[in-house]
Protein backbone atom coordinates (compact mmCIF):
# COMPACT_ATOMS: atom_id res chain seq x y z
CA UNK A 1 0.00 0.00 0.00
CA UNK A 2 1.36 3.33 -1.04
CA UNK A 3 1.58 6.35 1.20
CA UNK A 4 -1.16 7.93 -0.84
CA UNK A 5 -3.48 4.99 -0.17
CA UNK A 6 -2.58 5.02 3.54
CA UNK A 7 -3.35 8.69 3.79
CA UNK A 8 -6.67 8.16 2.04
CA UNK A 9 -7.83 5.37 4.36
CA UNK A 10 -6.63 7.22 7.45
CA UNK A 11 -8.73 10.24 6.53
CA UNK A 12 -11.68 8.03 5.66
CA UNK A 13 -11.79 5.98 8.89
CA UNK A 14 -10.41 8.51 11.38
CA UNK A 15 -13.88 9.88 12.37
CA UNK A 16 -15.09 6.33 12.99
CA UNK A 17 -12.07 5.51 15.16
CA UNK A 18 -12.60 8.67 17.21
CA UNK A 19 -16.28 7.79 17.62
CA UNK A 20 -15.44 4.26 18.84
CA UNK A 21 -12.85 5.67 21.28
CA UNK A 22 -15.38 8.14 22.70
CA UNK A 23 -18.00 5.40 23.09
CA UNK A 24 -15.48 3.21 24.95
CA UNK A 25 -14.64 6.12 27.30
CA UNK A 26 -18.32 6.81 27.96
CA UNK A 27 -18.97 3.13 28.66
CA UNK A 28 -15.93 2.87 30.98
CA UNK A 29 -16.77 5.93 33.07
CA UNK A 30 -20.46 5.00 33.13
CA UNK A 31 -19.51 1.70 34.72
CA UNK A 32 -17.29 3.50 37.27
CA UNK A 33 -20.12 5.89 38.11
CA UNK A 34 -22.54 2.98 38.47
CA UNK A 35 -20.23 1.15 40.89
CA UNK A 36 -19.69 4.38 42.87
CA UNK A 37 -23.43 4.99 43.23
CA UNK A 38 -23.93 1.36 44.24
CA UNK A 39 -21.23 1.54 46.91
CA UNK A 40 -22.63 4.79 48.31
CA UNK A 41 -26.10 3.31 48.56
CA UNK A 42 -24.83 0.28 50.43
CA UNK A 43 -25.24 0.65 54.19
CA UNK A 44 -22.13 0.38 56.31
CA UNK A 45 -22.09 -2.76 58.46
CA UNK A 46 -23.71 -2.00 61.82
CA UNK A 47 -21.37 -2.05 64.79
CA UNK A 48 -22.63 -4.94 66.99
CA UNK A 49 -22.03 -2.68 70.01
CA UNK A 50 -24.41 -0.01 68.70
CA UNK A 51 -26.77 1.04 71.52
CA UNK A 52 -26.02 -2.21 73.34
CA UNK A 53 -27.19 -0.78 76.67
CA UNK A 54 -30.51 0.33 75.11
CA UNK A 55 -31.80 3.61 76.56
CA UNK A 56 -29.47 5.47 78.91
CA UNK A 57 -30.25 7.59 81.93
CA UNK A 58 -29.01 11.14 81.31
CA UNK A 59 -26.12 12.46 83.39
CA UNK A 60 -26.90 13.65 86.90
CA UNK A 61 -24.90 16.56 88.29
CA UNK A 62 -26.40 17.35 91.68
CA UNK A 63 -29.84 17.82 93.20
CA UNK A 64 -29.79 21.60 92.99
CA UNK A 65 -28.27 21.81 89.50
CA UNK A 66 -29.96 24.45 87.36
CA UNK A 67 -30.29 24.75 83.59
CA UNK A 68 -29.38 27.29 80.94
CA UNK A 69 -32.98 28.54 80.88
CA UNK A 70 -33.15 32.33 81.23
CA UNK A 71 -29.74 32.87 79.61
CA UNK A 72 -29.11 34.21 76.11
CA UNK A 73 -26.05 33.15 74.13
CA UNK A 74 -23.87 34.24 71.25
CA UNK A 75 -21.30 31.96 69.69
CA UNK A 76 -17.85 33.57 69.67
CA UNK A 77 -15.62 30.59 68.94
CA UNK A 78 -12.69 30.26 66.55
CA UNK A 79 -14.83 28.18 64.19
CA UNK A 80 -17.70 30.69 64.32
CA UNK A 81 -20.27 27.90 64.25
CA UNK A 82 -21.16 24.80 66.30
CA UNK A 83 -18.79 21.91 65.72
CA UNK A 84 -19.57 18.20 65.55
CA UNK A 85 -16.70 16.22 67.02
CA UNK A 86 -17.77 12.74 65.91
CA UNK A 87 -20.93 10.94 64.77
CA UNK A 88 -20.64 8.14 67.34
CA UNK A 89 -18.77 7.55 70.58
CA UNK A 90 -18.17 4.82 73.11
CA UNK A 91 -20.20 4.55 76.30
CA UNK A 92 -18.77 2.57 79.22
CA UNK A 93 -20.63 0.72 81.95
CA UNK A 94 -19.92 1.52 85.60
CA UNK A 95 -20.55 -1.92 87.17
CA UNK A 96 -22.56 -1.60 90.40
CA UNK A 97 -20.44 -1.88 93.54
CA UNK A 98 -20.62 -5.06 95.60
CA UNK A 99 -20.68 -5.48 99.35
CA UNK A 100 -17.15 -6.04 100.67
CA UNK A 101 -17.27 -8.74 103.36
CA UNK A 102 -13.76 -7.93 104.55
CA UNK A 103 -14.31 -4.18 104.78
CA UNK A 104 -13.53 -3.98 108.52
CA UNK A 105 -9.84 -4.78 108.14
CA UNK A 106 -9.54 -2.50 105.11
CA UNK A 107 -11.15 0.60 106.65
CA UNK A 108 -9.19 0.19 109.89
CA UNK A 109 -5.95 -0.06 107.95
CA UNK A 110 -6.77 3.20 106.11
CA UNK A 111 -7.73 4.92 109.38
CA UNK A 112 -4.49 3.83 111.01
CA UNK A 113 -2.45 5.09 108.05
CA UNK A 114 -4.14 8.48 108.49
CA UNK A 115 -3.09 8.73 112.11
CA UNK A 116 -6.17 7.54 113.98
CA UNK A 117 -5.59 5.63 117.19
CA UNK A 118 -7.80 2.73 116.16
CA UNK A 119 -7.52 1.16 119.60
CA UNK A 120 -9.50 4.09 120.98
CA UNK A 121 -11.34 5.48 117.95
CA UNK A 122 -13.80 2.96 116.54
CA UNK A 123 -15.87 3.37 113.41
CA UNK A 124 -19.57 4.15 113.25
CA UNK A 125 -21.55 2.81 110.31
CA UNK A 126 -23.60 5.62 108.78
CA UNK A 127 -25.59 4.33 105.80
CA UNK A 128 -22.84 2.72 103.70
CA UNK A 129 -19.95 4.66 105.23
CA UNK A 130 -17.57 3.71 108.02
CA UNK A 131 -16.90 6.97 109.89
CA UNK A 132 -13.91 7.60 112.14
CA UNK A 133 -13.69 10.86 114.07
CA UNK A 134 -11.58 12.31 116.85
CA UNK A 135 -11.00 15.84 118.12
CA UNK A 136 -9.09 17.03 115.03
CA UNK A 137 -9.85 14.77 112.06
CA UNK A 138 -12.67 12.89 110.35
CA UNK A 139 -12.63 10.04 107.85
CA UNK A 140 -15.64 8.55 106.03
CA UNK A 141 -15.13 5.47 103.83
CA UNK A 142 -17.73 3.85 101.59
CA UNK A 143 -17.63 0.17 102.57
CA UNK A 144 -18.57 -0.98 99.05
CA UNK A 145 -16.27 1.13 96.87
CA UNK A 146 -13.68 2.37 99.41
CA UNK A 147 -14.25 5.87 98.12
CA UNK A 148 -13.50 8.23 100.99
CA UNK A 149 -13.39 11.77 102.35
CA UNK A 150 -10.76 12.85 104.89
CA UNK A 151 -10.51 16.21 106.68
CA UNK A 152 -7.93 17.40 109.20
CA UNK A 153 -8.84 20.56 111.14
CA UNK A 154 -5.51 22.31 110.67
CA UNK A 155 -6.87 25.45 112.32
CA UNK A 156 -6.38 23.62 115.62
CA UNK A 157 -2.76 22.82 114.72
CA UNK A 158 -0.95 26.11 115.41
CA UNK A 159 2.48 24.59 114.77
CA UNK A 160 1.47 23.41 111.30
CA UNK A 161 -0.11 26.73 110.35
CA UNK A 162 2.77 28.85 111.72
CA UNK A 163 5.34 26.73 109.93
CA UNK A 164 3.53 26.56 106.57
CA UNK A 165 5.86 27.04 103.60
CA UNK A 166 5.47 27.74 99.91
CA UNK A 167 4.77 24.36 98.28
CA UNK A 168 6.94 22.88 95.55
CA UNK A 169 4.62 21.72 92.76
CA UNK A 170 6.43 18.54 91.70
CA UNK A 171 7.19 17.51 95.26
CA UNK A 172 3.53 18.05 96.17
CA UNK A 173 2.39 15.84 93.29
CA UNK A 174 4.72 13.05 94.41
CA UNK A 175 3.57 13.39 98.03
CA UNK A 176 -0.09 13.19 96.97
CA UNK A 177 0.55 10.13 94.78
CA UNK A 178 2.45 8.37 97.56
CA UNK A 179 -0.34 9.18 100.00
CA UNK A 180 -2.97 7.54 97.76
CA UNK A 181 -0.71 4.55 97.18
CA UNK A 182 -0.16 4.16 100.94
CA UNK A 183 -3.89 3.64 101.49
CA UNK A 184 -4.30 1.56 98.32
CA UNK A 185 -6.57 4.08 96.58
CA UNK A 186 -4.64 5.05 93.46
CA UNK A 187 -6.60 3.46 90.58
CA UNK A 188 -4.76 2.74 87.34
CA UNK A 189 -7.15 5.00 85.41
CA UNK A 190 -6.05 7.96 87.54
CA UNK A 191 -2.39 6.97 87.36
CA UNK A 192 -2.63 7.22 83.55
CA UNK A 193 -4.51 10.54 83.61
CA UNK A 194 -3.51 14.15 84.16
CA UNK A 195 -2.35 15.45 87.54
CA UNK A 196 -2.83 19.19 88.09
CA UNK A 197 -2.35 21.56 91.01
CA UNK A 198 -4.25 24.51 92.46
CA UNK A 199 -2.24 26.95 94.64
CA UNK A 200 -4.07 28.16 97.75
CA UNK A 201 -3.44 30.49 100.66
CA UNK A 202 -4.66 30.11 104.21
CA UNK A 203 -5.09 33.43 106.02
CA UNK A 204 -4.74 32.53 109.69
CA UNK A 205 -5.95 35.97 110.79
CA UNK A 206 -9.24 35.70 108.91
CA UNK A 207 -9.27 31.89 109.21
CA UNK A 208 -10.12 31.57 105.51
CA UNK A 209 -8.56 29.74 102.58
CA UNK A 210 -8.82 30.55 98.89
CA UNK A 211 -7.25 30.04 95.48
CA UNK A 212 -4.34 32.32 94.50
CA UNK A 213 -2.78 33.07 91.13
CA UNK A 214 0.66 31.49 91.55
CA UNK A 215 2.37 28.87 93.74
CA UNK A 216 4.71 31.60 95.02
CA UNK A 217 1.75 33.25 96.77
CA UNK A 218 0.50 30.03 98.36
CA UNK A 219 1.00 28.14 101.59
CA UNK A 220 -1.36 25.26 100.65
CA UNK A 221 -1.81 23.26 97.49
CA UNK A 222 -4.50 21.01 96.05
CA UNK A 223 -3.38 18.15 93.81
CA UNK A 224 -6.13 16.98 91.44
CA UNK A 225 -6.27 13.60 89.72
CA UNK A 226 -8.17 12.96 86.48
CA UNK A 227 -9.01 9.84 84.50
CA UNK A 228 -7.08 9.14 81.35
CA UNK A 229 -8.52 10.47 78.10
CA UNK A 230 -10.94 8.48 75.98
CA UNK A 231 -9.12 8.88 72.69
CA UNK A 232 -8.68 12.63 72.39
CA UNK A 233 -11.54 13.49 74.73
CA UNK A 234 -10.97 14.68 78.29
CA UNK A 235 -12.93 13.54 81.35
CA UNK A 236 -14.96 16.37 82.91
CA UNK A 237 -15.70 16.57 86.63
CA UNK A 238 -18.99 17.82 88.11
CA UNK A 239 -17.23 21.09 88.99
CA UNK A 240 -15.14 21.43 85.78
CA UNK A 241 -12.44 23.58 87.42
CA UNK A 242 -11.10 20.88 89.73
CA UNK A 243 -11.45 17.16 90.30
CA UNK A 244 -13.49 15.26 92.86
CA UNK A 245 -10.37 13.13 93.35
CA UNK A 246 -7.81 15.27 95.16
CA UNK A 247 -5.28 15.61 97.97
CA UNK A 248 -4.76 18.94 99.76
CA UNK A 249 -1.45 19.60 101.47
CA UNK A 250 0.20 22.12 103.79
CA UNK A 251 4.00 21.86 103.50
CA UNK A 252 6.39 22.68 106.32
CA UNK A 253 9.94 21.83 107.35
CA UNK A 254 8.88 18.36 108.45
CA UNK A 255 7.46 17.61 105.00
CA UNK A 256 3.85 18.03 103.95
CA UNK A 257 0.70 17.32 105.92
CA UNK A 258 -2.43 16.00 104.20
CA UNK A 259 -5.23 18.23 105.49
CA UNK A 260 -7.98 17.07 103.13
CA UNK A 261 -8.39 14.29 100.60
CA UNK A 262 -11.20 12.75 98.64
CA UNK A 263 -11.69 9.85 96.27
CA UNK A 264 -14.98 9.50 94.41
CA UNK A 265 -13.98 7.16 91.63
CA UNK A 266 -15.95 4.42 89.89
CA UNK A 267 -14.25 1.73 87.82
CA UNK A 268 -15.44 1.28 84.23
CA UNK A 269 -15.94 -2.17 82.74
CA UNK A 270 -13.22 -3.27 80.35
CA UNK A 271 -15.61 -5.53 78.43
CA UNK A 272 -19.08 -3.94 78.63
CA UNK A 273 -18.69 -1.11 76.14
CA UNK A 274 -21.32 0.18 73.72
CA UNK A 275 -21.34 2.67 70.85
CA UNK A 276 -24.02 5.35 70.55
CA UNK A 277 -24.88 7.96 67.93
CA UNK A 278 -24.29 11.53 69.09
CA UNK A 279 -26.23 14.68 68.43
CA UNK A 280 -24.56 17.22 66.16
CA UNK A 281 -22.81 20.29 67.51
CA UNK A 282 -25.62 22.35 66.01
CA UNK A 283 -28.22 20.35 67.94
CA UNK A 284 -26.20 20.63 71.16
CA UNK A 285 -26.08 24.42 70.77
CA UNK A 286 -29.83 24.50 70.10
CA UNK A 287 -30.38 22.61 73.36
CA UNK A 288 -28.21 25.12 75.22
CA UNK A 289 -30.22 27.98 73.69
CA UNK A 290 -33.52 26.33 74.63
CA UNK A 291 -32.53 26.02 78.29
CA UNK A 292 -31.57 22.33 78.28
CA UNK A 293 -27.92 22.88 79.18
CA UNK A 294 -26.91 21.76 82.70
CA UNK A 295 -25.21 24.62 84.51
CA UNK A 296 -21.90 23.83 86.16
CA UNK A 297 -20.96 27.47 86.76
CA UNK A 298 -23.00 30.62 86.16
CA UNK A 299 -19.85 32.69 86.10
CA UNK A 300 -20.54 36.30 87.03
CA UNK A 301 -24.30 35.73 87.02
CA UNK A 302 -24.87 37.83 83.89
CA UNK A 303 -27.62 36.48 81.67
CA UNK A 304 -26.01 37.36 78.34
CA UNK A 305 -23.19 34.93 77.69
CA UNK A 306 -20.62 34.84 74.90
CA UNK A 307 -19.62 31.21 74.30
CA UNK A 308 -15.87 31.03 73.74
CA UNK A 309 -15.47 27.31 73.12
CA UNK A 310 -17.41 24.07 72.73
CA UNK A 311 -15.77 20.68 73.00
CA UNK A 312 -16.67 17.05 73.49
CA UNK A 313 -15.72 15.36 76.75
CA UNK A 314 -16.78 12.55 79.08
CA UNK A 315 -18.71 13.19 82.29
CA UNK A 316 -16.92 11.68 85.29
CA UNK A 317 -19.51 11.58 88.11
CA UNK A 318 -18.87 11.98 91.83
CA UNK A 319 -21.97 9.93 92.70
CA UNK A 320 -22.65 6.51 91.21
CA UNK A 321 -24.30 6.52 87.80
CA UNK A 322 -24.74 3.67 85.35
CA UNK A 323 -22.60 4.92 82.50
CA UNK A 324 -19.49 6.89 81.61
CA UNK A 325 -20.84 8.86 78.66
CA UNK A 326 -19.94 11.81 76.40
CA UNK A 327 -21.09 15.41 76.84
CA UNK A 328 -20.73 18.68 74.99
CA UNK A 329 -18.97 21.29 77.12
CA UNK A 330 -19.70 24.99 76.58
CA UNK A 331 -17.40 27.56 78.19
CA UNK A 332 -18.14 31.26 78.18
CA UNK A 333 -17.38 34.65 79.69
CA UNK A 334 -16.42 34.91 83.36
CA UNK A 335 -16.14 31.15 83.97
CA UNK A 336 -19.58 30.24 82.61
CA UNK A 337 -19.73 26.44 82.11
CA UNK A 338 -22.59 24.29 80.87
CA UNK A 339 -22.82 20.59 79.96
CA UNK A 340 -25.18 19.15 77.34
CA UNK A 341 -25.59 15.34 77.06
CA UNK A 342 -24.10 14.27 73.72
CA UNK A 343 -25.87 10.94 73.18
CA UNK A 344 -28.73 11.14 70.67
CA UNK A 345 -32.07 11.95 72.34
CA UNK A 346 -33.43 8.74 70.78
CA UNK A 347 -31.30 6.78 73.24
CA UNK A 348 -31.76 8.95 76.35
CA UNK A 349 -34.55 8.26 78.82
CA UNK A 350 -36.90 11.20 79.25
CA UNK A 351 -36.05 12.66 82.67
CA UNK A 352 -39.70 13.53 83.28
CA UNK A 353 -40.44 9.80 83.27
CA UNK A 354 -37.80 8.95 85.85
Amino acid sequence: MSLTDLSYYARKYAPFAVFVFVVILIFFYSLKLLFLVFSLNQQKPLDPRMAAFKELKPIFLKKDATTSAGFSFTLDTVEGQPITATETAQVFLFPPSKFQFDYISKVYLIAKMLGFDTEKVKHKLVNNEAVFQDSIQRLAIDINTYNFRYDYDFRKDAELVEGAETPDVESSKNTAINFLKSIDRYPKDLALGDVTTIPMFYDKTASTAGVVATPQESNMIEVDFYRQKIGEYLPMSPTYFNSQNYVMLIPNKAGAKVVSAQMKFFETSSTQIAVYPLITGKRAYEKLLSGQGILVSEGSGKKQISIKSMTLGYFDPDTYQDYFQPIYVFTGDNDFISYVPAVSEKWLIDESKL
